[in-house]
């Protein structure tokens, strides 16, 4: 079986480093200490402890195609996705039945956009809460981030494009009879600490979403997008704070968040034969 694993950082595994290596949180470092996971005793590690390779060795998987990225936005996730499927030759016969897709989306807020010059890996520019904290190499992305910010990122429209995303990717899923389970991993609460975000809090502005919208969530599999309207759980972040007050290094799951939602994910599998 070929393991598919989508999503952001939480996904991907950051601040997972060795503790002997990096005895300092390496985003409590003024640079966000990124540079540090490149180091092959930290890759090491998070390979070891993240939730999609202790999900991969559940369920026996010979491949793990790792498609997840720091900072990535639902739509970046969406876009890799479907990129890599047609590339695989999946959408053009390509029989489907090794395939077992994980998708971890992000908090909806996030988005991307296509800028002229490389960025990094490619063109795409990931924008989030974090933009306004920092400084572009261009100024005029500075200026551009903060008009965005300031006139268009509100909830009418991320929560609409998240919807969408969602039963997109569903639609798209079904249609090539990919089997897979997907989840929210969190939502982003750019004033408090991790520890503190409150999904409850989050779900209120859930409001400006239209009747359309509604029509489309209710549309999407409860089972499949595990805990999709579930108060008490809902998200990896939830669950996991459920379990352990002590699951979180700075912003992402330590090894115990890791490892306890590997667990509930395989579990929760099995018992709904998403497999």
């Amino acid at each position: 079986m070929r393991l598919i694993g989508c999503g952001d950082s939480w996904c991907w595994g950051s601040e997972l480093v060795d503790t002997i290596e990096e005895p300092i949180p390496i985003m409590n470092y003024p640079s966000g200490g990124f540079e540090r996971h490149d180091k092959p005793v930290n890759i090491a590690h998070r390979l070891k402890h993240r939730y999609l390779n202790i999900f991969a060795d559940k369920i026996g998987a010979t491949e793990i195609v790792d498609l997840s990225r720091p900072s990535r936005s639902n739509d970046s996730i969406i876009r890799v996705l479907i990129e890599w499927l047609v590339n695989e030759g999946y959408t053009s016969g390509r029989d489907t039945s090794d395939l077992f897709i994980t998708i971890g989306w992000t908090s909806p807020e996030r988005r991307e956009f296509y800028y002229k010059e490389k960025w990094g890996v490619d063109n795409w520019l990931e924008f989030g809460p974090w933009s306004m904290d920092q400084k572009h190499r261009n100024p005029d992305l500075d200026t551009f981030m903060r008009l965005y910010f300031d006139n268009f990122w509100n909830e009418g429209e991320f929560l609409h494009r998240w919807i969408l995303q969602i039963w997109q990717t569903e639609m798209m899923l079904k249609k090539y009879n990919i089997k897979y389970v997907m989840h929210q991993a969190f939502y982003h609460h750019h004033t408090k600490m991790i520890a503190q975000w409150d999904d409850v809090e989050y779900k209120k502005k859930f409001t400006a979403i239209t009747q359309a919208d509604k029509t489309l969530w209710e549309s999407i599999d409860p089972i499949k997008f595990m805990h999709k309207d579930d108060p008490e759980i809902g998200t990896m972040h939830n669950y996991i704070l459920s379990k352990d007050k002590d699951v979180f290094i700075v912003f992402h799951p330590n090894e115990k968040g890791h490892a306890f939602w590997a667990d509930y994910m395989y579990n929760y599998c099995v018992r709904n034969k998403l497999l």
